[in-house]
């Protein structure tokens, strides 16, 4: 990650009554994770081209800032140590577009790159692309990883 000059940001812990991952055996479900601007603060409001909206190139930036903030997640949730993750699983990409929106995947792909950036061939994984009337931010994402004990 040095190399490329990827940072993580620091671990967001949960705020209401969940946690933002649980284990299930050796995989560990990460909860849905929204991107961020660079202040911390949620994007709000819908995809698509037009005044008012958020663009489709800012919704990839969110989706790859969604993927940092999970894999941030996981650190924690892994004391640490990303050598851990045997593989990431399934992405799970949700866009909350207006209707006519159709570039969902490649919101999405912002996520699936980061994290082949990050891990690897470890990151590579199944996914699902879901356009949504409503969110409470622009994009949002969740996962599922197997990990080494």
């Amino acid at each position: 990650m040095a190399e490329k000059g990827i940072v993580l940001p620091p671990y967001q812990p949960a705020v209401w009554s969940y946690v933002k991952a649980q284990r299930d055996g050796n995989t560990l479900h990460i909860g849905d994770h929204v991107g961020q601007d660079e202040n911390n603060e949620t994007v709000r409001g819908k995809v698509g081209e037009g005044e008012g909206l958020v663009s489709p190139e800012q919704a990839t930036e969110l989706s790859a800032q969604a993927a940092l903030r999970m894999l941030s997640t996981l650190s924690h949730y892994l004391d640490g140590d990303l050598d851990r993750v045997d593989q990431v699983i399934k992405v799970t990409g949700f866009v909350n577009g207006v209707p006519e929106f159709m570039g969902h995947g490649k919101v999405v792909d912002g996520c699936s790159n980061m994290l082949v950036d990050v891990l690897g061939d470890r990151g590579k994984h199944a996914r699902s692309c879901v356009g949504t009337g409503s969110l409470p931010a622009a994009v949002s994402m969740e996962m599922s990883v197997r990990i080494k004990d």
